[in-house]
């Protein structure tokens, strides 16, 4: 799976399986997505057809990812905000 891109809130990418077992009912995509509140999650899609033949995918938002992203200057929806360090020094002569 890349790795060299950045995922924001409300976005995520999906890859192709290439691990798939034809034992199991592995997804055919699989990729992370990022929730508002800025929690990674694993996402998985199976491609599917209809009997008319229509192809679609049903997907599935998984357990939160241990990996968190590289840190983004836009903090996740509902963050606090951070404080600004004021410094009370004055023996700085300007």
């Amino acid at each position: 799976m890349a790795t060299n891109f950045e995922i924001r809130p409300n976005s995520g990418s999906l890859f192709k399986n290439k691990d798939m077992r034809p034992d199991r009912k592995d997804p055919n995509l699989s990729g992370k997505i990022m929730l508002p509140d800025g929690t990674l999650h694993w996402f998985k899609g199976w491609t599917k057809t209809t009997q008319a033949g229509e192809k679609w995918i049903s997907c599935q938002i998984g357990d939160r990812c241990q990996q968190q992203p590289v840190a983004s200057s836009v903090p996740p929806l509902g963050a606090a905000p951070v404080p600004m360090l004021v410094s009370n020094d004055d023996d700085i002569p300007f």
